[in-house]
């Protein structure tokens, strides 16, 4: 059992977003890993896929939109969002305030991949070092 008080978790950086890891994939059976992630306005993730978590978000604090395969949608407080492992997403804050999300994923080790992508600090200098995490992790960018 675990419980994670609202402040509490390992807070990263990672590009525009900031990622507050509440629950960590070694510490559950099935790799399971629970964040809280912060968007500035202007912030986003491009369209990417993952080889094997399946990633779910539930919006906590203001709309982003998200891509979803070839599709996008406005996503709001209280809205859910399921994305099975292969499946390109993306989401952008288009808005003047930060938004907040909670998001989890099963079956991979996306918060050591946040770890490593934290140290990507100057692009587009780093952006040997960006791909290899990518590839290290089986995550795929869209073109």
């Amino acid at each position: 059992m675990t419980i994670v008080r609202s402040q509490a978790g390992e807070h990263v950086q990672v590009l525009s977003d900031t990622v507050c890891l509440k629950l960590r994939s070694n510490d559950s059976a099935n790799r399971m890993a629970v964040m809280t992630v912060e968007v500035p306005p202007g912030g986003g993730v491009p369209p990417h896929s993952h080889a094997s978590e399946e990633e779910s978000y539930y919006m906590l604090k203001g709309t982003m939109v998200m891509q979803l395969g070839d599709e996008e949608f406005t996503i709001e407080p209280n809205d859910f969002v399921h994305v099975p492992a292969g499946i390109a997403h993306g989401y952008q804050n288009n808005s003047p305030q930060p938004i907040c999300f909670l998001a989890w994923t099963v079956g991979g080790a996306i918060d050591q991949f946040f770890l490593e992508m934290a140290e990507v600090r100057d692009l587009p200098q780093d952006l040997p070092k960006m791909a290899a995490i990518l590839d290290k992790y089986g995550i795929q960018m869209q073109p």
